[in-house]
């Protein structure tokens, strides 16, 4: 039982420390970006999944191709172990 109790607050322990790190990384990132005055350009490429439908995005055609390729492999994945 003891156990039991022990891994819980372990469980509480690491959600706080992932939480902190997350926090302390996002002010180190806008510290940097303040001190350079370089301009950045940030691209996103992703896939969501409702089921076995994927919503692709992407930045331009070459990351619209890539995560749409993504998006199909998954698909044909989810369709063997699934159905």
């Amino acid at each position: 039982m003891q156990s039991l109790l022990l891994l819980h607050y372990l469980g509480w322990i690491l959600l706080f420390i992932g939480i902190l790190l997350v926090c302390l990384s996002v002010i180190s990132a806008s510290k940097d970006s303040e001190s350079e005055d370089n301009e950045t350009r940030i691209e996103s490429k992703g896939i969501i999944f409702l089921g076995p439908i994927p919503i692709i995005w992407g930045y331009g055609k070459k990351g619209w191709m890539i995560a749409g390729a993504i998006g199909i492999i998954f698909l044909l994945i989810w369709i063997v172990f699934f159905i």
